[in-house]
């Protein structure tokens, strides 16, 4: 007569069938959602130390964490969406215009250099423009329309989601690992602390640096009178939680429109502020702190589980891969340090 974990399922296995088909089913309806359900996960991470500071009133912190996290992620990266959906329709029912400021610009920019390289560059623009504005136009506006409203419906998603895991996080953890034989509980416990804690220091360093950049630099693109602020911050949060893109992505191609269109000096102004006040805060203060000393990754890793999952998985791949990495990552330290620790009482017995 068999016993145990293995008899258990030998004599329910037509419920156990059942169920896992049921949870296939979920997971089939659900996986649209997949995004949201992410997002509002690592909200949840960034949230949990404004909801710690309001002590037992857990609900109140959850949703006063949750506002604080959503409202100026929302504010940034849905009027920068806006801006860039509207620039793109722009483009595609404007092409001559544009290879009209095209050229504008690159006689502006090549009135010193020789004319045969004037010639060259004029020619080598104006045929890409060419291939460019037809890509433009042939964009597929009802796609991105789609792909657009999935987006809005996973953020929206993301916020009861990030609320209730506020809430119940925890106590579904601890229901999950009173599941297992006792003598494991401990140990189950010891690596979810330590993954819980590289998770809590990718995720805050990074999500923290991306919203400080991107506001100042909203700010910043603002004052100086650049076209389309909100994109362009749009893109500095984006760029601001991969580590060694940051605001770089933004600041230099913007500091080139400004020495074409204003001149040098207006670059340098705008670089020297834009550095100063975007990239000196959130890059040398912040992350080092937050996403080094607290989730002891190496930035090269985070940077490659970031890009790397974004470009398999897309949104939910961007955060889901250093998720991952970060839980390899606390399994192997935790293991090293059991390792080292029975080593070392095997020598102490010696």
């Amino acid at each position: 007569m068999e016993s145990g974990v293995a008899g258990w399922c030998k004599e329910h296995k037509i419920i156990l069938i059942l169920a896992l088909a049921a949870l296939l089913l979920i997971v089939y309806f659900l996986f649209p959602f997949l995004d949201g359900v992410i997002l509002g996960t690592v909200f949840a991470y960034v949230g949990r130390p404004i909801r710690d500071k309001f002590g037992s009133r857990k609900q109140l912190g959850s949703l006063v964490a949750s506002v604080c996290i959503v409202v100026p992620i929302f504010l940034v990266i849905g009027m920068g969406m806006l801006e860039v959906a509207n620039q793109i329709i722009i483009l595609s029912h404007n092409q001559a215009a544009v290879r009209d400021t095209i050229g504008f610009l690159t006689e502006q920019l090549a009135s010193d250099l020789p004319s045969s390289v004037n010639g060259a560059l004029a020619n080598g623009l104006e045929n890409a423009v060419g291939i460019v504005a037809p890509i433009a136009a042939s964009i597929p506006l009802f796609h991105i329309g789609r792909v657009l409203s999935l987006g809005i419906i996973n953020f929206i998603i993301s916020i009861p989601v990030c609320y209730f895991v506020l809430v119940d996080g925890e106590g579904l953890v601890e229901s999950s690992i009173a599941l297992l034989p006792k003598k494991d509980i401990k140990t189950c416990r010891k690596y979810i602390t330590r993954i819980d804690h590289i998770l809590s220091g990718i995720f805050i360093g990074t999500i923290y640096t991306s919203m400080l950049g991107s506001i100042i630099a909203a700010i910043i693109f603002y004052g100086f009178g650049l076209p389309r602020p909100f994109a362009l911050a749009s893109i500095v949060f984006v760029a601001g939680m991969v580590p060694f893109l940051t605001s770089w992505v933004v600041i230099i191609p913007v500091a080139v429109y400004k020495y074409v269109t204003v001149g040098l000096e207006g670059a340098l102004v705008f670089f020297t502020f834009a550095s100063a006040l975007i990239y000196l805060p959130s890059e040398l203060l912040i992350r080092p702190y937050l996403v080094s000393a607290k989730s002891s990754m190496h930035p090269l890793m985070v940077m490659l589980s970031f890009i790397g999952g974004a470009l398999v998985a897309g949104i939910g791949g961007f955060f889901l891969a250093p998720a991952i990495m970060g839980a390899i990552v606390g399994i192997y330290q935790v293991r090293a340090e059991e390792t080292a620790a029975r080593e070392r009482c095997d020598e102490d017995m010696r």
